[in-house]
């Protein structure tokens, strides 16, 4: 099974329709890497959705602020996940604001 076997484009919203990617079947961690390639590479972040400099991943999980992403086991804030998926799973991050993917962070 490829990579895009796993993930798949989906219409979103009812006034004005946006194409988003949702992962549809759980990914490990490195290919969530080759999915989301704007997620930071830092100690403190693995989405950002989970930690900051003030609570790393490991903080969040530890003191059960956070919990794993069910698709991408990205540690993820509480607030943000809906049914255990993050919004880069689901594809909110995308609906929501820019595309991720684009470089205009």
């Amino acid at each position: 099974m490829g990579l895009l076997d796993r993930v798949e484009q989906r219409d979103m919203g009812s006034k004005n329709k946006r194409t988003v990617t949702v992962v549809i079947i759980p990914l490990t961690e490195k290919e969530a890497r080759r999915i989301f390639l704007y997620r930071p590479h830092n100690k403190y972040s693995e989405s950002r959705f989970g930690g900051n400099n003030l609570g790393d991943d490991t903080y969040l999980l530890l003191n059960e602020f956070g919990k794993r992403c069910k698709m991408c086991t990205a540690s993820t804030k509480k607030e943000y996940l809906k049914e255990d998926t993050c919004p880069d799973c689901d594809g909110r991050s995308e609906y929501n604001g820019k595309d991720p993917r684009s470089n205009e962070y």
